[in-house]
Formats: C-alpha cells, structure tokens, sequence
C-alpha cells in the first residue's frame, strides 16, 4: 500500500472524533441521556476491533498472544483510569499500532479503519463538554493515533 492512501485513510479514521463532536453540536440536548448508549457503544466496538484482530490472524500465535495482551491492557485502562480524556490518549495511541498492523491485510484494513472511524463518534461525544468548548483538546490529546499510525509505516 501506497503511503498517501495510508495518511489519508489514517486521517479518516481520525476524523471520527470530528463527527462525534459534530453529533453533539447538533443535537446537544441529546449528550446526557445518550451517555450510556454511548458508553456501551464505545466499549462494544473496541471489542468488536479486537475480533476482527483475532479472526484475521488467527493463524499465527504470535499475534494472538499479542492481542491477548492488548486486550488485557484496554481493559487495564478502561478500570484504572477515572477520565475518559486520559483513557482516550492512551487507547486512540494503541489504535494506532492496530491501524498499522490491519494494513497488511486490505479486508482488515477497510473494518479496522472503518471500526476506529466508528469509536471515535461516542468517544468524542462522551469528552465534549458544551460549556467547555474543549474540541481543539480532544484533537490534540488524541494525536498519538496519527503519530503511532504514521511513524509505524516506516519501521
């Protein structure tokens, strides 16, 4: 794969904390009693990132033991950190290893982008705080997605 399909499909996939934070300028009186749904969508699609994972490289045990791990440590960060701000930085970064490590397969790749696009919609919805205008924060919090995605094509 071609580097600038590789950036621009990574930037993408970024650009879902755009449209979350665009679902709640929209419709801000949604925020609160969506919280939940969103929550548990969020939750769900990081799984469902972690099957797809399993079931594309469910040949090779390197990579399942790898995923275990990841696994384990999304579910460390998700009980362990209070702010979904700090829980965010931190998942968005190991999203970025799995963007680059779908980009051997182009079936995975158009789900994992797809599905990181997708997580991105709740998880920006659930850190915008109306009084806050903090957006400009949570693009900047969120750049070790782009950083990690990006430098691990050329290693």
């Amino acid at each position: 794969m071609q580097f600038l399909n590789y950036f621009l499909a990574s930037i993408i996939s970024y650009l879902g904390l755009l449209a979350g934070i665009l679902l709640v300028k929209i419709a801000p009186e949604e925020q609160e009693p969506l919280r939940k749904y969103f929550e548990w969508l969020r939750k769900s699609i990081l799984l469902m990132i972690f099957l797809f994972l399993i079931f594309y490289y469910s040949n090779s045990l390197a990579y399942i033991a790898a995923l275990m791990v990841y696994f384990a440590f999304i579910i460390f960060i998700e009980y362990r950190f209070g702010s979904l701000l700090k829980k965010s930085i931190i998942i968005y970064t190991a999203l970025g290893m799995i963007f680059y490590l779908s980009s051997k397969n182009p079936n995975l790749f158009a789900i994992g982008s797809s599905l990181i696009f997708l997580h991105g919609m709740p998880a920006a919805s659930l850190m915008f705080r109306k009084k806050g205008k903090n957006y400009a924060g949570i693009f900047l919090h969120n750049l070790g997605f782009l950083a990690v995605a990006n430098l691990a094509y050329f290693i």
